[in-house]
């Protein structure tokens, strides 16, 4: 084979190495996915623990602010009437303890006819004309005189007391359209009540809660039958429900629950301060997940989501997963070099017995099993084609002699010389067999008639005539017994070819001994005399020079 050749993979080896590769890469993806899910499990549950702690923040902020309402209602519903000191004062103390209150108001509910009593009573302590109205939203807020109808729910009380704030008073809240439901629903339950999110006028979001004012029961019924109705509201920064604390790769986003679900716009969207890159999108996972509170006012829904990034993943399993996938690649790496191996060293060996098989081991010539198949195969395409072909049977003239006098290694020398001498005489495409101890048979494609093949027999005998060199300087010359067959012309089965060719070389041979003349006497130009001679002999004379020696011949005789 030769060494510049790559061995070519066997039929079972492609899919095999498939395997083998598809193997390493699930086994590679299945240590990154172990080591991704252990991170993921782990950010997962520190991500619940937080959310979880953080709904249960909110939870406690808003039940605090439900007691606050509470509590302001009970003051309200214990004291009978209280006086505008008495409110500013518990307000002005509750809201220094917590700042997160916008304002504390006190809802009245005015019948018609108590209507221009209860304008007289709050222009007399603003110092200034009121009327109970209503804002424009749509523009800016203007004040606006309300419809007339037979009940009314005036602001009577706002702290802090401020010039923004008493413009305040006097409004309807039932003329409020985002507070008119939670109106309603605070006086029928007597519970907390919160009011949908909506925007103040510095901006910031803001949502009412509203509780109706109770107290212990009066005496009589007469009392109870006089005693007003009110209800206590409080208006709260939604910003103040933001966690104190929070992951800066975490997004927050807190809802207010109405009747149809959550409700817009959100009490505040924090979104994670960490920025992520597209890949990291692409490629990694995202943590989300929804809590929702039912036990305060208003009910809430939190929505937190955390994208995983790359830098979470920790570097110690992350190494330890890329060294096996390396060290089990440079393993299967190795197992395959050495299958390659096995394979070449499987290939050679095979190329080396079929060559073994059918050729000579001495000239490295086809042998008669290799001639026997190129010769059935010529007949083939002589039957398919018409294209004939020739066979010369050429025998070595006293070639029993060489060995006998100068020893079988100068026989081997000669065959070997003679062998490569008449493979250059005759082109690629044909065949030079050694079929025996002596005996060659070249197998000649193209060639039909005898008389086609006179001057290829003249270039083969001539090839044989060539000097050949041995040891010591000494020089031999040969001459070649010769027998030719032709397809069609002498038959087209192989063997029946042969043993023509076979025959045709010992008339030749006997022809050369009686002196007569066969077939192919003219291709005898050289003289037949001396079958082997001695041409020359180079002498080392002292100095170590060599020069010429004399002529000597050797049998003249054939055989």
């Amino acid at each position: 084979m030769d060494s510049g050749e790559r061995p070519q993979l066997r039929r079972g080896d492609t899919p095999l190495y498939a395997m083998l590769l598809l193997a390493w890469i699930l086994f590679s993806v299945s240590l990154f996915v172990l080591v991704l899910r252990g991170t993921w499990e782990n950010i997962r549950s520190e991500f619940q623990a937080d959310a979880e702690a953080d709904i249960e923040l909110l939870r406690d902020r808003l039940r605090t602010n439900e007691a606050l309402l509470a509590g302001f209602a009970a003051f309200l519903g214990a004291v009978e009437s209280p006086t505008d000191a008495q409110l500013a004062d518990f307000a002005e103390r509750l809201l220094a303890d917590n700042p997160h209150i916008y304002s504390l108001e006190v809802v009245d509910k005015v019948s018609a006819a108590e209507r221009s009593a209860f304008e007289r009573k709050l222009a007399a302590r603003l110092g200034e004309p009121v009327r109970i109205g209503r804002f424009d939203f749509d523009d800016g807020g203007r004040r606006l005189p309300v419809a007339d109808k037979p009940v009314y729910y005036p602001i009577a009380f706002m702290w802090p007391d401020t010039p923004r704030a008493r413009r305040v008073l006097g409004l309807d809240v039932d003329s409020v359209p985002y507070v008119r439901d939670a109106l309603q629903r605070a006086r029928r339950s007597g519970a907390a009540v919160s009011s949908p999110p909506f925007a103040l006028t510095e901006g910031a979001l803001a949502y009412v809660m509203l509780r109706r004012a109770t107290g212990s029961p009066p005496d009589d019924a007469v009392r109870a039958a006089a005693a007003p109705e009110r209800l206590a509201q409080l208006i709260v920064k939604a910003g103040s429900l933001r966690p104190g604390r929070s992951d800066p790769r975490t997004a927050h986003t807190l809802y207010a629950i109405g009747e149809a679900g959550p409700l817009q716009p959100p009490l505040f969207d924090m979104p994670a301060v960490l920025p992520t890159s597209p890949h990291e999108r692409r490629l990694l996972p995202q943590i989300s997940m929804d809590l929702e509170d039912y036990s305060a006012s208003p009910p809430i829904r939190l929505s937190v989501s955390r994208q995983m990034r790359f830098v979470d993943v920790p570097v110690e399993p992350l190494a330890l997963a890329a060294f096996l996938a390396c060290g089990s690649l440079a393993v299967l790496v190795w197992h395959l070099r050495r299958h390659r191996a096995a394979v070449a060293r499987e290939h050679e060996n095979h190329e080396r017995a079929s060559h073994s098989a059918l050729h000579d081991p001495l000239t490295g010539l086809p042998n008669r099993r290799l001639l026997q198949d190129r010769v059935g195969e010529a007949a083939a395409h002589w039957r398919r084609s018409g294209e004939g072909f020739a066979l010369f049977f050429v025998d070595l003239d006293r070639f029993k002699e060489v060995n006998d006098r100068h020893g079988h290694d100068a026989g081997d020398v000669v065959l070997s010389t003679v062998a490569a001498h008449m493979r250059g005489s005759v082109r690629e495409t044909d065949t030079v067999a050694r079929i025996a101890g002596d005996e060659f048979v070249v197998l000649l494609p193209g060639v039909m008639e005898h008389a086609a093949a006179v001057p290829i027999a003249a270039k083969l005998l001539a090839a044989v005539a060539q000097p050949v060199e041995l040891r010591d300087g000494l020089v031999l010359r040969l001459t070649a017994s010769l027998g030719v067959s032709v397809c069609p012309g002498d038959g087209d089965d192989p063997e029946e070819l042969i043993r023509r060719a076979d025959a045709a070389m010992y008339d030749d041979k006997r022809a050369g001994d009686t002196g007569s003349h066969g077939t192919l006497l003219e291709v005898r130009a050289v003289a037949r005399a001396p079958r082997l001679r001695v041409i020359r002999k180079l002498v080392r004379v002292p100095g170590g020079a060599v020069v010429p020696g004399g002529r000597k011949k050797v049998a003249r005789g054939r055989s």
